[in-house]
């Protein structure tokens, strides 16, 4: 029987070539292991490689050793490098595209010193798996760690401040004290030139943050001066150095309804700072003023006889009004000043302040109600805006200038007052006191000179005697009658200018008036005086919010 033609092929060979055939498929063979062994390579870029070695740096889950760096180099850009590692076979499923991965050295975080053991063996990469089912094998290294794991159970919350000092990724945020949560991320945002902060705040404690809490910067040193003397009150070491976001709701305010995730709050320097602060639903309004704001700063309350509602934005007001800032030039000489009414101040359920204050404003106005401008420290010059009834003020009515809604204003305090009193000395100076005066002295003078007669005739040894020629000494008496009964009518006259019906009476009378309503003017600063004796150095005190209470 003939064999098939390729066994008779094979059997033509020569035993001495089988040998590198069977060395080639032996070394393919052990090549496909290596690499199926191998795992998947991947690539970080990092901003520079400190601390990271090729061979030894290892890749990590949960202190589980995942991968290994195999080689470093620098991007053809020369602005950042590019890490090679190998992950093995069995963590390829990890390689999400959200997964996270950051350098794991030795720091100082919330709950104490981390990464000590890395001061021997090294810093390694921590790699946090995502949830992601699209799996990547380019990643992008973070500069901070992940501090919330996908598993950690809570909710997040937005912050923005203007005001407050800057804190890190990773601050605590701390009711009455305890640690509930933390910054996860701190973005500068230069254009609002507001710094933004997104927290994270731990399951069940989300149920603390309503829409009346409020968030302040607190310090990790406290120092309090009293008479028991100095007392000084430290955090943890974490909290000195970083500092700390408190919570909280303001004392005789219940719980608010809660937020919902993502809501955004304003961080403000102190807890007092945030009290005043904590309005967030209000409606602002254009006042434009006849007279000088010299004195009127941001957050300069807003009043109502005494009682705060509201509190100045910006002085002057940014409204530009056909191309040009309407505080400059302009046919209109008032300069606007924007401020805010906070319904949260008017009632502690602002949409029924809100709708009591819009549905009544117009009738206010129409009975004289006004914004003006009163002195809350005569020595520092600072003054704030008051709202007032003027009975006397003319009816107005809400406009619009731009976007904003104008509210009307009246000269008052302290310009007021000056221009009342100025008004009074002009009166007085031309009451023409000068020329009665005048007058007066010149009756008196022939008051001096009919007397100063009456003895030189009555002493003359000829009246005595009666001689001489009677006639002639008769019609001397005749003529001085006659200059004291004109004396007597001119006194009649300067008299009849002071009695009462007369014009200067009536003039004098309506000066008189007028000082008298300046005087009641200045009784309430009288009074201020009397109650706060430090009034022309300090700044008035205001009186604390009052709580409103409920119809129940």
């Amino acid at each position: 029987m003939t064999k098939p033609a390729y066994i008779q092929a094979a059997a033509r060979i020569s035993p001495i070539w089988l040998i590198p055939l069977l060395a080639l498929f032996v070394g393919a063979w052990m090549l496909l292991e290596y690499q199926l062994d191998k795992g998947q390579t991947i690539y970080i870029k990092m901003a520079q490689a400190e601390g990271i070695i090729a061979g030894k740096t290892e890749i990590k889950v949960r202190s589980v050793k995942i991968g290994t760096v195999d080689a470093i180099r620098l991007a053809n850009e020369r602005d950042h490098v590019i890490v090679r590692a190998q992950i093995d076979k069995h963590y390829d499923s990890l390689l999400s595209e959200d997964a996270k991965m950051w350098v794991v050295k030795p720091r100082i975080d919330e709950t104490g010193v981390s990464g000590f053991s890395t001061l021997l063996s090294g810093v390694y990469i921590e790699f946090a798996p995502g949830e992601s089912k699209e799996l990547v094998n380019r990643f992008e290294l973070q500069e901070e760690p992940a501090l919330i794991g996908n598993d950690v159970e809570g909710a997040r919350y937005k912050l923005s401040s203007r005001n407050a000092e800057v804190l890190d990724v990773g601050t605590g945020v701390y009711f009455k004290g305890y640690l509930i949560g933390q910054i996860e991320t701190a973005h500068f945002d230069w254009e609002q030139q507001v710094m933004r902060y997104g927290l994270f705040i731990n399951a069940p404690y989300e149920n603390l943050v309503t829409l009346n809490t409020v968030f302040w910067v607190q310090s990790g040193l406290e120092v309090n001066l009293d008479a028991d003397g100095i007392s000084i009150k430290t955090g943890s070491l974490s909290k000195l150095l970083k500092g700390g976001i408190s919570l909280g709701i303001p004392e005789d305010n219940s719980p608010g309804p809660m937020v919902k995730e993502g809501h955004t709050f304003s961080l403000s320097e102190s807890y007092s700072k945030a009290l005043e602060q904590r309005f967030y639903d209000f409606d602002h309004y254009l006042v434009q003023f006849e007279q000088s704001i010299r004195g009127l700063r941001e957050g300069a309350p807003v009043e109502y006889r005494g009682m705060r509602i509201g509190t100045v934005e910006q002085v002057p007001a940014e409204v530009i009004i056909d191309g040009a800032p309407a505080h400059f030039g302009g046919t209109s000489n008032a300069v606007p000043v924007l401020l805010r009414i906070e319904y949260g101040r008017l009632y502690r359920d602002t949409q029924q302040a809100r709708e009591y204050w819009q549905s009544r404003v117009e009738g206010w106005l129409a009975q004289g109600l006004r914004a003006s401008l009163k002195p809350g420290n005569l020595l520092t010059g600072a003054v704030y805006v008051d709202l007032d009834m003027y009975p006397d003020a003319e009816p107005a009515v809400l406009t619009k200038r731009g976007k904003y809604t104008v509210f009307p204003s009246t000269s008052s305090g302290i310009s007021a007052l000056a221009n009342q009193l100025n008004d009074v000395l002009n009166k007085v100076k031309n009451l023409k006191v000068e020329q009665s005066l005048s007058q007066f002295e010149q009756t008196m003078a022939n008051y001096e000179a009919l007397a100063a007669d009456m003895r030189a005739f009555i002493n003359e040894p000829a009246t005595r005697a009666l001689p001489g020629d009677i006639s002639k000494d008769m019609a001397d008496i005749s003529q001085s009658m006659r200059q004291f009964e004109q004396s007597m009518e001119q006194f009649e006259l300067t008299m009849a200018s002071f009695q009462n019906g007369s014009g200067m009476y009536q003039e004098l009378q309506s000066t008189l008036q007028q000082v008298q309503r300046l005087m009641d003017e200045l009784q309430p600063l009288s009074r201020g005086l009397s109650e706060q004796p430090n009034m022309l150095i300090f700044d008035k005190e205001l009186p604390v919010d009052p709580t409103p209470r409920s119809k129940d």
